[in-house]
């Protein structure tokens, strides 16, 4: 029986993986990997009986109650989670930065890992396809564009001249600017389609999730960031689609649901799901770059390169987490990225090293320029 590690248990994608592995009953659950939802992680334990279980601050409690259960904790935690010597896939829904490493470290101990992490690309996609190449190691996305971008090239291949992704258009697509200003966090939080953690709806609703997707695209499938293209289906029913060289588009629909991609993710080549073709007049929309324009942050730091993109994501994380605090406005989130952007100068070589280097810098000048209040 196949064993994997679940990293972001507790969370969206994590949960709906416990049940889709629920369902089947064909693969173990090795090692756990949370926060710190640990009512929620009690239970996984209880039901899936890992033999490792990581929580980012120890827990006395947890270790007691399962003695025979080995835990890590703490900076090093995901690594020696993710370094085993047991045969495992590592699934990776971790949120923000914190993900990039540990799948790093997977590649290296030839782990398949299955990528729901979009950070990870973001900020190191140059690293992680040496390292894939290097260990001669595939990634597996599961993000629901990407899902349906692999299955149409899987069909389409050569034929393809450019791909598109979709968006929603969240909760704000119809908003005139000066309305963003007064955006709170409780509006910004009610997406219309998907049900997702904090930190990824708010990026939902700015855009820069969409921003992150492009830049996933780009390392996924080698196409030039000018032949990549975000529009918005404000049904989320079709996910992506591909312009063929003849001019004729093919796409794929349905329900907007994480289930299927992390289906495909978990049992390719295996069709484990019905092939269902979905009828309807999709209407396609597009992005306002002045009202959202996350778009073309994420383009300016893609084509200045090195770790630039490592920049706007930290900035964009600090500056969630202050919205989220109430201490600074919904629109300051892309005026901050923006002056992260022009305010640091960064000329020093791409490295894992140098990467969680800037991760720290840029969120400590975020949050000390702009937060209030005690940390």
């Amino acid at each position: 029986m196949r064993s994997i590690v679940i990293l972001g248990s507790t969370g969206s994608i994590g949960t709906q993986t416990l049940e889709i592995i629920k369902e089947y009953k064909d693969i173990n659950v090795l090692g756990l990997a949370c926060k710190s939802n640990v009512s929620l992680l009690k239970k996984q334990i209880e039901e899936f009986n890992p033999k490792y279980v990581y929580t980012q601050k120890r827990n006395k409690e947890l270790e007691s109650m399962y003695p025979n259960i080995t835990f890590f904790f703490g900076s090093s935690g995901l690594i020696k989670l993710t370094s085993l010597e047991e045969d495992y896939e590592v699934l990776n829904s971790l949120v923000g930065s914190a993900g990039f490493y540990p799948t790093i470290n997977a590649i290296k101990h030839h782990k398949k890992v299955l990528l729901a992490n979009k950070e990870t690309l973001v900020i190191g996609g140059e690293i992680v396809k040496k390292y894939l190449k290097r260990y001669n190691e595939t990634l597996y996305p599961i993000d629901s564009e990407h899902s349906s971008l692999w299955e149409l090239l899987d069909e389409y291949n050569d034929n393809v001249d450019e791909i598109t992704i979709t968006a929603s258009g969240g909760p704000f697509f119809d908003y005139k600017i000066e309305d963003l200003e007064n955006v709170s966090k409780e509006m910004a939080l009610a997406h219309p389609n998907w049900k997702m953690g904090p930190k990824i709806t708010i990026d939902s609703s700015t855009m820069m999730n969409k921003t992150f997707e492009l830049i996933e695209a780009y390392y996924l499938f080698d196409y030039p960031i000018d032949k990549i293209h975000a529009v918005v289906n404000r049904k989320s029913m079709v996910h992506s689609y591909v312009t063929l060289k003849d001019g004729s588009i093919k796409y794929r629909a349905s329900i907007p649901s994480m289930r299927d991609p992390i289906i495909r993710a978990l049992y390719y080549p295996e069709i484990r799901y019905p092939m269902r073709h979905m009828e309807g007049n999709y209407i396609f929309e597009k992005i306002d770059e002045n009202k959202f324009p996350s778009i073309n942050l994420g383009i300016k730091a893609l084509k200045m390169g090195g770790l630039y993109p490592t920049v706007l994501n930290a900035a964009n994380e600090s500056a969630v987490y202050l919205f989220l605090n109430d201490e600074i406005k919904y629109t300051d989130i892309y005026k901050i990225v923006n002056k992260a952007l022009d305010y640091f100068k960064v000329d020093e070589a791409l490295s894992i090293k140098n990467i969680l280097k800037y991760d720290k810098i840029v969120k400590d000048w975020v949050i000390k320029t702009y937060g209030r209040g005690e940390r």
